[in-house]
């Protein structure tokens, strides 16, 4: 009988892509939602099962039969500290309890981000594993909050925390996002003259898979990433030419016209339902002093891994 695994955030962009490598593993997926499957995946080595990330026992049965977990499920937009407090540190805390209250989990693979570790200063010196975290949002605050939750872990399962930069790759919705504005041909650069990291999706989850297999990587954090880094210029002008578009027009923006649009789009979204597509944490985030870069020296010198450089990763991202 095949092995389960279990993803939080199955149904997500990273969760749709490590399911299917789950599967060319030999592994049964279960994938928690928050709302009842109208219906089952057609392949019968994938379930969705309704889980309450407020109920730990709700949580509890969905781990029954599990041996492992990648906790992929977080907030990247909120309208307030609270919204993010609740998505990546409360249910990181819940997910713990049923974890340690679930005998049968031995491994747990947790997607981080670079945001819970903060921005490097200078493009010298990018953010490594050693350095003190010192996030400047409150996503990157509550991401640090669900990685100490992570660590409360019982002895017996091999945790391991991945800090993914910017992830990108084919039906993202954040690039999507991105790529319509591309094809309009103009859109505002909120990123000034800063450097980036970025990680493709099939790097990302290789590493996710590296990591559940190996037992060296048994309570120890890394940065995933693309070795190279890259400014936001570069990345739209690689995105227009892997799109057959023209490079939009990018007029930058002082911080008081992107907060002004942060408003706005906060206001759109709260009447529409929806999630805003730029908000006063994510200018916090782009109006830093430094650059959002890291090192994945570490995870390199363990495993050898190599990265898709970033002109390639959009390529294949708009094939």
């Amino acid at each position: 009988m095949k092995p389960t695994l279990l993803i939080t955030g199955g149904n997500g962009f990273i969760g749709r892509t490590l399911t299917n490598k789950l599967l060319q593993e030999g592994f049964n997926v279960r994938i928690v939602t928050r709302k009842s499957p109208r219906v089952q995946p057609t392949n019968p080595a994938v379930t969705l099962v309704q889980a309450n990330y407020d109920d730990v026992n709700s949580l509890k049965e969905a781990l029954k039969g599990c041996v492992g977990v990648f906790h992929l499920a977080a907030a990247i937009f909120g309208f307030n500290r609270q919204d993010f407090e609740k998505a990546n540190v409360l249910h990181t805390q819940n997910v713990v309890k049923a974890v340690n209250e679930s005998p049968d989990i031995k491994t747990f693979i947790h997607v981080s981000s670079l945001a819970a570790s903060g921005f490097a200063p200078d493009t010298s010196h990018p953010r490594t594993e050693n350095m003190k975290p010192a996030p400047v949002s409150d996503y990157g605050r509550t991401k640090l909050g669900g990685e100490q939750a992570v660590k409360t872990l019982r002895p017996g399962v091999k945790w391991t925390i991945i800090r993914p930069p910017i992830v990108y790759g084919k039906n993202d919705s954040g690039v999507s996002k991105i790529a319509l504005w591309v094809k309009r041909g103009i859109m505002i650069n909120t990123s000034g003259n800063g450097m980036f990291s970025f990680v493709h999706v099939d790097d990302l989850v290789s590493a996710l898979w590296q990591a559940y297999k190996r037992p060296d990587t048994a309570g120890e954090t890394y940065f995933i990433t693309d070795p190279a880094v890259y400014s936001w210029n570069y990345f739209i002008t690689q995105m227009a030419q892997a799109m057959h578009c023209h490079k939009p027009f990018m007029p930058g923006a002082p911080k008081w016209l992107m907060r002004v649009a942060a408003f706005g789009y906060e206001v759109c979204a709260r009447l529409t339902g929806t999630q805003p597509a730029l908000n006063y944490d994510k200018v916090a985030e782009a109006t830093i002093p430094g650059h959002w870069i890291c090192s994945g020296d570490k995870w390199v010198k363990l495993t050898g891994q190599t990265f898709t450089p970033l002109k390639d990763g959009l390529t294949k991202s708009f094939e």
